[in-house]
């Protein structure tokens, strides 16, 4: 791959636990970091629901493999990409090469909620 594909900016947020003034604990996703990433498009489908459609896309991106994009996992990470958060569903390093990694994230499914900032 030519890092000239690599044309797409995403940024990795982690979940971290804040506690406020008073000894509550708030849960949120802070930026960790940004990366260039080549972004496909793995599948899309739409579906109706209960009268509502919603239209569901998976996304690969091919990163370069680092110390920093080594980290990211399904659990404690998620994807922000042109201003819409990606769960994370698999990462894929490449140890033969240890060049780049593929991470497959997908679009939030709608009525999907979450207790987090």
């Amino acid at each position: 791959m030519e890092i000239g594909t690599l044309n797409q900016r995403i940024t990795i947020l982690e979940h971290s636990t804040k506690i406020d003034g008073i000894g509550n604990h708030k849960a949120r996703w802070e930026e960790l970091f940004s990366c260039w990433a080549a972004v496909s498009v793995k599948n899309s489908t739409e579906t109706t629901d209960a009268g509502v459609t919603k239209e569901v896309t998976s996304l690969e991106f091919i990163v370069r493999q680092t110390p920093d994009t080594m980290r990211i996992n399904t659990t404690t990470h998620k994807l922000r990409f042109r201003g819409l958060l990606y769960n994370i569903d698999g990462v894929k390093p490449n140890f033969r090469s240890l060049d780049y990694m593929k991470i497959t994230a997908g679009t939030r499914k709608a009525g999907e909620q979450d207790d987090f900032d």
